[in-house]
């Protein structure tokens, strides 16, 4: 509690000062021989000059009290509830500054602003977050746990491919089914350079994190796009008869793109433009910066 009259915070048992709760060390016999009750507000022990009225005797009894430091009462002001942060600072309460102060801190990753960006697509960036952490239930993952005695796992294999048990760098995009994927939509973007290996695609996100161009952008979001899509088309293989061609999923990853892009807000550089030529999205579809 942040004190200002006083009058709505009990001096026992709610925490305002260093020592709180003040019940804690002195008991409620010691409260009643001291003359007090148990809902004695914090106005009721101080004097209007910010001086404390505790029995002389308490501070041979309770040494701890000599801590609590003077307060200066403002009648007409109610009290009020207050979080302390982790650096002692009294914040206003707030579920952000709870969650802040009770997180686990690391420290922030190179690729964390190529997943989570303003145009990102959610549901892609999550999946794009879990393929990193290489949390996907993949087969040489679940090769590890205890699948039951009813599975084999040393008979499975890529459902796109047939010839590897999948994994994380297999899928993305090793796999030749995935690889043929990625070969026909990373030339939308500039990541002729970057191959089908998820050690170059990581490199190249940690060095473009940050980038606010928008080549860099839309390559963010097809990455996770893509990613997303070849996930989705193997479990589609696992648990269906549903397939797609490498150039049918292609499109759909492409479509995608492009309709997020429709969304964008495009000036009048001449470099948007080739963009959106490239992504045959004309004009009259996009709203238009009139700076």
């Amino acid at each position: 509690m942040s004190i200002r009259s006083g009058r709505q915070t009990n001096v026992w048992s709610d925490n305002w000062c260093s020592c709180s709760p003040i019940r804690s060390f002195i008991s409620p016999r010691a409260i009643a021989n001291a003359g007090f009750s148990l809902n004695t507000k914090v106005a009721d022990i101080v004097t209007d000059d910010g001086q404390w009225l505790w029995p002389q005797a308490w501070y041979t009894l309770f040494p701890v009290l000599i801590n609590i430091g003077s307060i200066q009462i403002s009648p007409n002001t109610n009290d009020r509830f207050c979080w302390k942060d982790l650096d002692g600072n009294l914040q206003g309460f707030s579920s952000w500054e709870v969650w802040n102060c009770l997180r686990n801190r690391c420290h922030k990753v190179l690729w964390a602003s190529a997943v989570w960006f303003s145009q990102c697509i959610p549901r892609h960036s999550f999946h794009l977050w879990l393929v990193i952490k290489n949390k996907l239930k993949t087969q040489d993952r679940m090769t590890i746990w205890e699948a039951g005695s009813a599975t084999n796992l040393l008979l499975m294999c890529c459902s796109l491919c047939k010839s590897d048990r999948d994994s994380r760098d297999h899928l993305f995009f090793q796999c030749v089914y995935a690889s043929d994927v990625w070969r026909l939509v990373r030339h939308l973007v500039d990541m002729e350079n970057v191959t089908n290996t998820w050690d170059s695609i990581m490199q190249w996100m940690e060095l473009n994190a940050n980038s606010s161009t928008m080549d860099n952008i839309i390559s963010k979001i097809l990455v996770a796009a893509a990613t997303y899509f070849v996930w989705q088309e193997r479990n589609n293989r696992l648990f269906s008869h549903n397939q797609r061609s490498a150039s049918v999923l292609a499109k759909v990853i492409i479509e995608t793109v492009r309709l997020r892009i429709m969304g964008f807000r495009f000036g009048r550089d001449p470099k948007q433009q080739k963009i959106l030529d490239k992504w045959m999205i004309s004009k009259s579809s996009i709203e238009v910066d009139p700076g």
